[in-house]
């Protein structure tokens, strides 16, 4: 029994944390999604960044969130003057960043071998007792998910701060609009539709997991 609830944990938890770097790493690395959001929240009267240098921007930080682009800075030219779009502070910042993107992009290749592993063990060992408990586990997880979605469209903010709070071990992330290009290309509205998309990505693909482990339940039942 104990082997059982073990393997169940571990199997839901593989299952929910692959998904969640899929749909982070995946979504937060699309270009034209990115330019997309930036265009529709932070447009060039807002940013003081000509409209041209959009597609520039976004794919040199998608570069720089996939490890393709060694340094995160932008050179634009305004009139015969080179202008670099980023200052030292931003630059931390989206280090850290890119930190937590190599974090999602290891635990979407580890977990994904990790869960075929998982699953064959699954359905060797698996009775429908097995199936229920991974079944169950992934619709608590997707209840726990909908508390906090709950919580995201009362105050995003507040769970804003406290994903930095615990994402980050410094204060680079409280950049100043004034000052800083990065919190004017990317403003909270423009954060709120990526949680969006993200948060929809990973519950439809929970939820299809969910379904397709209730279908083998009722298939054994047979």
């Amino acid at each position: 029994m104990m082997k059982r609830g073990l393997l169940s944990a571990v199997f839901t938890l593989a299952v929910s944390l692959t998904l969640l770097a899929a749909s982070v790493y995946l979504l937060g690395t699309n270009d034209a999604l990115m330019c997309r959001l930036m265009e529709r929240h932070a447009p060039p009267e807002a940013t003081g960044l000509p409209a041209a240098e959009y597609p520039g921007v976004v794919q040199m930080t998608t570069g720089y969130l996939r490890d393709e682009t060694a340094h995160f800075q932008y050179t634009y030219a305004i009139g015969s003057a080179a202008c670099r779009a980023f200052n030292e502070k931003e630059q931390r910042h989206m280090a850290d960043v890119q930190g937590l993107f190599r974090l999602a992009r290891r635990v979407l290749v580890y977990g994904s071998i990790a869960l075929l592993s998982l699953l064959a063990i699954a359905l060797k060992l698996g009775g429908r007792g097995l199936l229920r408990d991974i079944r169950n586990g992934l619709i608590v997880i997707l209840a726990l998910a909908g508390i906090i979605a709950i919580w995201a469209a009362a105050d995003f903010d507040s769970l804003f701060i406290l994903f930095h709070q615990i994402a980050f071990t410094n204060d680079l992330w409280w950049l100043d609009p004034r000052t800083d290009l990065l919190i004017r290309l990317m403003p909270t509205d423009f954060f709120v539709s990526y949680a969006a998309l993200i948060g929809g990505a990973w519950t439809t693909a929970m939820g299809l997991a969910a379904l397709m482990t209730h279908l083998l339940v009722k298939e054994r039942n047979k």
